[in-house]
């Protein structure tokens, strides 16, 4: 079951990095160590629930790909691209609902490529090109086309999101953030020199709230963008990061497998990072398109990393490592999603809350 997920992420990032545009901003990165700083200091993850397995309802959108996120009410929301639904958990793991179904119209989905929730409200969006936001009881607000790939976002505050990417309409060309309101209009920054910068096939993870926003590029340069919302959006600083383990499995040709950031999240601890790197004893390093991948466990080609990050240096704090592949966060939560799947490829998600400690 893994197999094909596997290549729908494999081959995105591959052509990211292939066909990379120009840069967010021109402002110059701050080249920073990767190195963890605090040598006393231990991530502790805390189970908070797993929902998975062959029998039950809405298990289907559960795989590599599935995004998710937590609402205002603790329900656990569960997307994949090739299912046009939202599968409802509780924070018990029981199956609640499912929202929504294929078609065309309000509150009918295609291919949904991300699912978001802030404190009001559920955030859908579609790689057909809409935007759907739901209400706590998912009826439909309101439906506005976008025709942009969007894979991840920040929830600024209640119905208003923003994401880092292209917008492909004839006021956004050539900025990067963009930010959507209630009533469905979006408003792009970014933009430096030219008016026309073009297309860019870079992808970020995006985390933060109503005053800082931060892009993580997703693959090829290990960036930190960090943008000051107020007064208006502008880029305030960019940082490279140089991760030894992320650098050894990040060539600039094609390649796969290959380390990719995951996603991003802002809490009062600092900003951490969910990234995954080929696990070393995984020795088939080159795989080409069109080339089947041995039918094995995503774990046993992936190990999953979560580092802790400190928003005003770029410097990082702490690291651990996970026998598990890490999604990224669910969204409008603080918790990490690790997935795993079986010897007899069944998948499971995990939402793990992370915590800084420090040993004596």
């Amino acid at each position: 079951m893994g197999s094909i997920p596997v290549y729908v992420r494999a081959f995105s990032l591959l052509v990211a990095i292939a066909t990379a545009g120009p840069r967010l901003d021109a402002q110059e990165s701050e080249r920073v160590s990767g190195t963890p700083l605090c040598g006393e200091c231990v991530i502790v993850l805390n189970g908070v629930v797993t929902i998975g397995g062959l029998e039950g309802e809405g298990l289907n959108p559960i795989a590599f790909e599935s995004h998710v996120a937590v609402d205002a009410h603790d329900r656990v929301l569960v997307t994949f691209y090739r299912v046009p639904q939202i599968s409802v958990f509780d924070m018990g793991g029981t199956f609640v609902r499912t929202v929504g179904r294929r078609g065309e119209g309000p509150g009918e989905y295609g291919f949904i490529s991300h699912v978001a929730a802030d404190r009001q409200y559920v955030h859908v969006f579609d790689y057909e090109g809409t935007h759907t936001v739901l209400d706590e009881s998912f009826q439909v607000v309101r439906t506005d086309r976008l025709p942009a790939e969007v894979l991840s976002s920040a929830a600024l505050e209640p119905g208003r999101i923003a994401f880092v990417g292209d917008l492909r309409t004839p006021t956004s060309v050539g900025h990067r953030l963009h930010v959507i309101d209630l009533s469905g209009s979006v408003a792009s920054f970014g933009a430096t020199g030219s008016a026309h910068i073009g297309a860019t096939a870079d992808r970020f993870a995006v985390a933060g709230n109503a005053e800082t926003l931060w892009a993580v590029q997703q693959s090829g340069d290990n960036q930190l963008i960090r943008w000051d919302l107020s007064p208006e959006p502008r880029v305030g600083h960019v940082y490279h990061r140089v991760v030894e383990r992320f650098e050894e499995d990040n060539p600039s040709g094609f390649s796969f497998p290959r380390s990719y950031n995951a996603g991003a999240m802002l809490d009062d601890q600092g900003l951490w990072i969910a990234w995954n790197a080929p696990d070393p004893e995984w020795t088939e390093r080159e795989v080409r398109q069109g080339e089947r991948l041995p039918d094995v466990p995503i774990q046993d080609i992936y190990d999953g990393w979560l580092d802790l990050v400190d928003p005003s240096t770029g410097q990082t704090i702490a690291r651990t490592q996970l026998d598990s592949v890490l999604l990224g966060f669910a969204s409008g939560s603080t918790y990490a999603v690790a997935y795993r799947e079986s010897e007899a490829g069944v998948p499971y998600i995990t939402l793990l809350a992370p915590t800084l400690s420090r040993t004596p």
